[in-house]
């Protein structure tokens, strides 16, 4: 019957030190990301402005390499495409860079639209279905109705909105890893 104080191994039958030393960081990189969370929750406008200029940075990148991809294409009408796009996604990420919140806006309305078009079919599909109806029709009116609010409403509720979804985003990351952390270090331990 093997001891109880034998130490955690590998596949190949040798222990695994960094189990013991890596909890720590995992642990303290959860902690970190908590505290993001709660300054995206208790700064809605710095969350807005932050959420802007990543968009702005994804754009340009995407600009880019669609670009790049668009001068090697062998098809002539695939490299016009994707060159097109390159240009309209450094432009927009120009203009993104200028205005950050515009930026953070057009995400937040995206997203609105988005569960707007999907509240819609789920409705319409709940009257379809033979089965879970009633759950298909809540989940469509609950998508249709916050997808109506985020398009139609003010500016700052629509950044309370994406704070309050980037804040909980990075609350349930950083829990997730500090359970991470505790479950290495019981394993560093055995």
């Amino acid at each position: 019957m093997p001891s109880q104080s034998r130490r955690y191994s590998s596949p190949y039958g040798m222990a695994d030190p960094a189990l013991e030393t890596s909890w720590g960081w995992v642990l303290a990189y959860g902690l970190l990301v908590i505290l993001i969370g709660v300054f995206a929750l208790l700064n809605p406008i710095a969350t807005g402005f932050a959420t802007g200029v990543f968009l702005a940075v994804a754009l340009l990148i995407y600009g880019i390499l669609a670009i790049a991809a668009g001068l090697s294409s062998l098809s002539r009408r695939a490299r016009w495409i994707e060159i097109l796009l390159g240009v309209l996604s450094l432009v927009a990420a120009a203009i993104t860079f200028f205005n950050p919140f515009a930026g953070a806006l057009t995400l937040v309305a995206l997203i609105g639209a988005w569960l707007l078009i999907i509240g819609v079919f789920e409705i319409v599909g709940a009257f379809q279905s033979a089965h879970d109806r009633g759950w298909r029709l809540l989940l469509g009116v609950l998508d249709t109705v916050l997808g109506g609010l985020l398009l139609f409403s003010d500016p700052a509720t629509g950044l309370a909105f994406l704070a309050l979804a980037v804040g909980l985003s990075f609350l349930l990351r950083g829990t997730f890893l500090i359970i991470l952390a505790m479950g290495l270090r019981r394993i560093g331990k055995l």
